[in-house]
């Protein structure tokens, strides 16, 4: 199929002659060469592409290929330094100060298996005596007996999360009256590392109630420097 379009007019030649000739402009051209020359521009037009990618897929490459090589010379260098660092420990000048710094390791290493057992002790006192006075208790004496089971293995159950008594404690003190150190014996419950208190004496003494008190401490409050579980509110 031939494609053809009209020409306009010219207005140079007579009526006569534009009746007789028309002026007519044909594309002769096949389907077939039309579609080539497409298909040759949308070719030329896909390479540039693919060019244009490779291109920047080569710049990426060789950005990442230096940073590559930078990494390698500073690890290169690091390892230098390292190498430098554990030869001088080994020459005469630096060897004391290597010598204490394995010896100061193994010190804290017994220190933490000397202190497993560990009880801030002022910490202790301190909430007992704080407790009685919210409770409207004076505190006179505390007295604290290691428990046997101290020995065998306490701090152990306490890193492993299992509590038990690893001091024994006699409070005395007065109240007002008994149902004061009542009060104050549910507010010893309280207390961090503070169980099973309960009253062994209570005797009237004029205006008011002296009293006994036995209580345990578990291993829930062990804790200090060298323990394997640090104290939160201070304590050796």
């Amino acid at each position: 199929m031939q494609n053809t379009a009209l020409m306009p007019l010219n207005p140079a030649v007579s009526p006569q002659q534009v009746a007789r000739i028309l002026p007519i402009r044909a594309n002769l051209l096949p389907r077939e060469i039309i579609a080539g020359r497409r298909a040759r521009q949308m070719r030329v037009f896909v390479i540039l592409a693919a060019v244009i990618v490779v291109a920047g897929i080569g710049a990426w490459y060789a950005d990442a290929y230096q940073d590559e090589k930078q990494a390698i010379r500073e690890r290169d260098a690091v390892s230098a330094q390292v190498d430098q660092a554990r030869a001088a420990q080994n020459t005469v000048a630096y060897r004391e100060v290597t010598t204490v710094i394995q010896a100061n390791k193994t010190y804290q290493t017994q220190l933490k298996a000397l202190m497993t057992d560990d009880l801030p002790w002022s910490t202790v006192l301190d909430d007992l005596r704080s407790t009685g006075a919210a409770k409207q208790v004076t505190v006179g004496s505390i007295t604290a007996t290691i428990a046997d089971k101290l020995s065998s293995g306490v701090g152990s159950q306490a890193s492993s999360g299992a509590t038990g008594a690893v001091v024994t404690l006699v409070i005395s003190g007065t109240a007002k009256d008994k149902k004061t150190i009542a009060g104050f014996m549910t507010a010893l419950t309280t207390v961090h590392g503070v169980a099973n208190p309960y009253l062994t004496t209570a005797a009237q003494d004029k205006d008011k109630v002296s009293f006994t008190i036995n209580a345990d401490v578990t291993s829930a409050a062990l804790c200090g420097r060298f323990s394997t579980t640090k104290c939160t509110t201070g304590g050796n």
